[in-house]
């Protein structure tokens, strides 16, 4: 196992290229999920180990943009809270109305920025190259997957 530090935005991402992911507005499916290829059944245990890891620090990071939501929401007018990008907003000289960008959206994307940001360690399995050989051919982007895989000694 290798240990190496992420940022949390980092984390989220390689979550969902382990694990896969699709999209629940729309039931649209970004990623296939790295587990789900070809692998030998020892990189898969340690993969799942680390997408145990990785799936709670997600749900940390979710309940934290909750709480950022709650402190800089508004009613959405259904029972629920968001923060909106954009509000409107009058020039009372030129009587005209338009469209601004929310300055509690601006905290909101400060405050959520600097958590995405925030580095922890992570411990994960060595891949090497010869496994990857083995996945198949994947229409995922494994950006940050790819950064877990051990590069070659050449003596």
């Amino acid at each position: 196992m290798e240990k190496n530090k992420f940022k949390l935005g980092d984390v989220l991402q390689l979550e969902r290229e382990i694990n896969g992911f699709v999209s629940p507005e729309t039931g649209e499916k970004f990623y296939e999920g790295f587990l789900n290829q070809n692998l030998s059944i020892i990189l898969k245990y340690e993969l799942s180990e680390l997408s145990e890891v990785l799936t709670k620090e997600r749900k940390k990071v979710e309940d934290l943009r909750d709480d950022l939501i709650k402190k800089h929401g508004e009613d959405d007018g259904k029972g629920g809270l968001m923060v909106k990008m954009f509000v409107e907003e009058k020039d009372e000289e030129s009587n005209v109305t338009g469209r601004v960008i929310n300055p509690k959206y601006i905290e909101f994307d400060n405050e959520y920025g600097l958590l995405l940001n925030t580095e922890i360690e992570i411990e994960y399995p060595e891949i090497t190259k010869e496994e990857l050989k083995e996945a198949g051919k994947s229409k995922d982007k494994y950006n940050v997957l790819f950064r877990l895989i051990k590069k070659e000694n050449k003596d």
